[in-house]
Formats: C-alpha cells, sequence, structure tokens
C-alpha cells in the first residue's frame, strides 16, 4: 500500500478500474437479482410460461450444442487431416458467420425456407414454413458451429503424429486409430468447445426472435415480459434463470476444461506424416463441407437478393427503393457506427489497463479485477441488457434514452475479450523491460504507456476489431435501452422483420456487413499477420 501511494498515477488507476468494474459490471448484476421479490421467484414453477421457456431453452441447448459441436469437429477434421479439394474456401466461408449479426443466419433462413421462401415456396413449391423450434436449431447450428470448430481445429493440430504412429505400428488403422487414439486426445478440446456453443446457444437473442415463432425461450420470454406486459420483475427473474446455468457452464469450462492438461507436443521435431484418411471418407467429408458452406452462402445471397428485389416473395422486381432507404435511417446507422467506435476503443483500452494492473503488479483487489474482467464473458447478452435497465434509468443514475447507457454497456460487456487478449500478451513481453525502466526511475504507468503499449499494438488492434464488431452487431444488450432517441441499427431490422419489411431489413443488415469487413480489412491492412483475431 506504502509502495502505492507513491506512485499517485498508479494508484488513481487502480482506484478508477475497480470502482469502474464495481459499478458498470458487479452493480448490475446485482439490481438484476435484487429488483424482483422473493414471491416473483417463488411463482416461477407455478407458471406455465416460464416453466416451457426453461424447458425450451434446455432442449436447444441440447440439440444445437450437439449438433454444432459434431459439425465443427468434421470440419476442423476436413481441414486439419485431409487433403480435399476447396479446403481453403471452405475453411473462410466457415468463419463469415462469426464477423456477422448474431440474428442474420435466422432472418436470411426466413427469406429462403420461409411460407414465401425462395427455395422452398418458388423453386420447389413447398407450402413449408422453417418457424419453429426446427428453424431455430437449424439456424443455431449454422451460427455457432464455427466457434466449435475453431476450437476443434487448433485441438487437431496440436495431437503429435507420433502417437497415431505409435498407434499404427500395434496394429491400429483407420477408425480404430481415431477411436482409440485421436479422439480420445481431441477429447477435452471437443469438450471445450461444446461448453462454450452451449453458453452462446443458451444466451442466443436474435435467432429465437427472428424465426422461433410460439416457441419461446427464456431469452425471448424475458423480453415478452417487457414488451407485451411492461412487467420488469419477471424479465428480472428470468433473466437469472437464464445466468445461472450459464455461469455454471463458464466456470466449468474455464476451471475444468481450460486447466487439464493432455500433453502431446513434447518440444522434439518430428518428420512423422500423419495416415492418410480414406478416400471414401475424404469424399464424404468433402461433400459435408460443400453442403454446409453452401448453406452458409445462402445466407448472405439471401440478404444481397433482399436488398435488390421489390417485395420478397410476391415481387421479384429488381429495385433500389430499399437501398435508397438506408439514407432515411441514416440516424439508426450512424449511431451503430460511433457507439461501435467509441465502446471499441474504451472497451480494449480499459482491458488492457487491466490485464497491465494484473500481470505486472500487486495489489489488494487484484484477483477482483481478473474476476470482473472475466465474468461478462458469462453474462447472456439479455441478462446485462436488463440489468443496465433496472440500474441506470433511475435516480440516483438516470441514464434513460441516452447514447451513454448503450455504450456503457457495450463497454463492459466486451472487456472480457481484450482482458484475456492482453493477459496472453502480457505472458510474452519479458517482465525485464519493465524492471529495467523501473531501476532508471521511470514510474509503472509512464513504464505501461512507454514501454509495454507500444508491444500490445496488435493485441489492442485485434481486441478492438472484435469489441467494435460485437457492438455493432449486437442485439441482446441493446433491446432493453433503446428508444427513440438513441435506437440503433440491430433494434430497426428486427421491427422490420417483425413488420414483414425484409426489404429494408436486408438492406440494412447488409450495410452493417460491409462496414463490418471494411473495419476488418482495414485493421488487416494497418497490422497484417500480426492480426489474429481468433485468439480471443
Amino acid at each position: 500500500m506504502k509502495k502505492l501511494l507513491r506512485e499517485p498515477a498508479l494508484f488513481l488507476t487502480i482506484l478508477v478500474v475497480i470502482i469502474c468494474l464495481a459499478l458498470f459490471v458487479l452493480y448490475p448484476i446485482v439490481r438484476v437479482f435484487s429488483f424482483p421479490t422473493l414471491k416473483d421467484f417463488i411463482e416461477v414453477p407455478q407458471n406455465l410460461r416460464y416453466l416451457r421457456a426453461i424447458k425450451n431453452s434446455l432442449l436447444m441447448v441440447v440439440l444445437s450444442t450437439s449438433t454444432a459441436t459434431l459439425l465443427g469437429f468434421l470440419f476442423a477434421f476436413t481441414i486439419t487431416r485431409t487433403n480435399v479439394p476447396l479446403k481453403r474456401f471452405f475453411k473462410t466461408v466457415s468463419i463469415l458467420p462469426l464477423f456477422s449479426p448474431p440474428f442474420m443466419v435466422a432472418f436470411s433462413y426466413l427469406m429462403m425456407f420461409g411460407k414465401n421462401g425462395l427455395i422452398t415456396a418458388h423453386l420447389l413449391g413447398l407450402r413449408v414454413s422453417i418457424f419453429g423450434w426446427h428453424g431455430l436449431w437449424l439456424s443455431e447450428t449454422i451460427a455457432f458451429f464455427p466457434v466449435a470448430a475453431l476450437i476443434m481445429e487448433g485441438v487437431l493440430q496440436s495431437i503429435s503424429p507420433s502417437l497415431e504412429y505409435a498407434g499404427r505400428n500395434l496394429g491400429a488403422t483407420g477408425f480404430t486409430l481415431f477411436r482409440t487414439i485421436t479422439f480420445p486426445l481431441a477429447r477435452p478440446g471437443v469438450a471445450g468447445a461444446a461448453l462454450l456453443v452451449s453458453i452462446l446457444v443458451l444466451a442466443d437473442f436474435g435467432n429465437p426472435i427472428m424465426i422461433a415463432g410460439d416457441f419461446s425461450v427464456l431469452a425471448t420470454e424475458a423480453w415478452m415480459r417487457v414488451e407485451g406486459w411492461g412487467d420488469v420483475s419477471g424479465a428480472a427473474v428470468l433473466s437469472s434463470l437464464l445466468l445461472i446455468p450459464s455461469f455454471l457452464i463458464f466456470l466449468i469450462q474455464r476451471y475444468w476444461v481450460g486447466q487439464a492438461s493432455y500433453i502431446t507436443i513434447t518440444g522434439k521435431m518430428t518428420q512423422i506424416q500423419r495416415q492418410p484418411v480414406a478416400w471414401y471418407v475424404r469424399g464424404l467429408l468433402f461433400l459435408l463441407c460443400l453442403c454446409v458452406s453452401i448453406m452458409i452462402l445462402l445466407v448472405y445471397i439471401a440478404l444481397v437478393m433482399g436488398a435488390f428485389v421489390k417485395g420478397w416473395g410476391f415481387d421479384w422486381m429488381p429495385t433500389l427503393k430499399h437501398v435508397q432507404s438506408i439514407f432515411s435511417r441514416s440516424p439508426e446507422l450512424v449511431h451503430s457506427f460511433v457507439f461501435a467506435l467509441i465502446a471499441g476503443f474504451i472497451s480494449s483500452l480499459f482491458a488492457m489497463i487491466a490485464a497491465y494492473l494484473v500481470s505486472r503488479k500487486r495489489f489488494l483487489l487484484r484477483k477482483f479485477v481478473d474476476f470482473t474482467c472475466i465474468l461478462p464473458a458469462a453474462l447472456p447478452g439479455i441478462f446485462f441488457g436488463i440489468g443496465y435497465s433496472i440500474a441506470f434509468t433511475h435516480p440516483p443514475i438516470d441514464l434513460y434514452g441516452t447514447a451513454t447507457i448503450i455504450i456503457l454497456s457495450m463497454i463492459f460487456w466486451n472487456i472480457s475479450m481484450g482482458y484475456q487478449t492482453g493477459i496472453g500478451a502480457f505472458q510474452q513481453i519479458s517482465p525485464s523491460l519493465g524492471e529495467a525502466a523501473s531501476n532508471l526511475g521511470a514510474g509503472s504507468m509512464k513504464i505501461f504507456w512507454q514501454i509495454e503499449a507500444p508491444l500490445l499494438k496488435s493485441s489492442f488492434f485485434a481486441a478492438f476489431v472484435v469489441s467494435f464488431i460485437r457492438a455493432l452487431t449486437t442485439l441482446s444488450v441493446i433491446v432493453f435501452l433503446s428508444t427513440s432517441k438513441n435506437v440503433v441499427a440491430t433494434f430497426t431490422i428486427m421491427n422490420f422483420v417483425s413488420d414483414g419489411f425484409y426489404g429494408n431489413a436486408a438492406a440494412l443488415t447488409t450495410t452493417l456487413l460491409v462496414i463490418a469487413f471494411s473495419i476488418l480489412g482495414v485493421a488487416k491492412l494497418a497490422i497484417g499477420q500480426k492480426l489474429d483475431l481468433f485468439k480471443i
């Protein structure tokens, strides 16, 4: 403590970080649990709508997590273990959903496979609808399997070929080798990917609100409690029920699977080649990846087509009216861009400073800072949004209808990724650099800004790009915070789809995609190969 008092700048920085985390992360969480009465929680088992939403949420977690994880594993196996054609194409296409609005898959499939869908009604002549649990299952599988694929690609690449070679020497080949050697070694990665996907499925709001129809899940039911009945207490109860399993899964993923040790790389170089995959297996995997890639590309084809036809489902004449209508929606686009830009920058900077303090300094409440910076990763967006709605729309902190409340929610909902990126970056920077500067009389914050910060450039930009895109495309966090004064594009898109204005929704969504990929391209040009977004 005495050492901290000798460095006022460091002491003030630590104090500001702790206050911000307590006020903008912990306080909204506490308010969600404290706002409803005990009676509200006791009535949960008696409310059939609540019970149905809980059952539906758990069902989708099981279904979507299973298929997304299986698909992700097969995709990763194809990319890392086979020499099928179009491997680079498959990998590129599979990561596109990671940089797109979370509701985009459901919206596009609604246009392609809905009652008036281009494929179902107009090409195949089928009178079917994708609305309901099956449409949600498909949408969440396609939306979240890239997360599982990225995790398992790294796991499969890290398995030493010498272990499989030893298995072959003992007589194991083909599926036997995969079952006894490859998959057991990949199992921790598969479990980690499944747990992460289950959190995303449980917290998903964008896809269910677009395509689930009467199949309510906890996230959409919480929204309907406020939108339909003005029941904020009920929404808080449902959000609390959503948080509990999400948080437990997060803890299991981080502290159980994440801490497990399955070492297969020992530092010794090896020239051993991996066993080639049988031709018929390669053929099946190629067809699978091709079909999935087509399903992903359909998402983007539907959006572009929807933006340039007069009336989706009944008038296919080309038009520019939907694109021109974007100009009348310029306030929403400006809000989305400016809010995301500010939130992305501040969130990344705050995360890097917090990572520096935790990595390099010893102070009271250090573990509190570490835990609270990671905590938002376990918070469903709908929970975080309603927490801000309860905490900061009434005195003593009344930010109702302001840009500030949306920007703050975006900043602190996204700090986890930047923080973990910063922690990883500081582990790669030798502390001796800072120690040498300290011996020459430099203060801690001067060391951070002049020595450590320049070395964090690529990590900062990676955190900024991901935070910016998440803030630009988020719906669940801002859905309780948007008013006519601070409305953002994603909220308007949700209303367009709800009202049947698919052309306007497609044009606005396409514009968000152009902005997101433009920022990604600029960052890639500025940083080059050092910009690794997939370590976040």
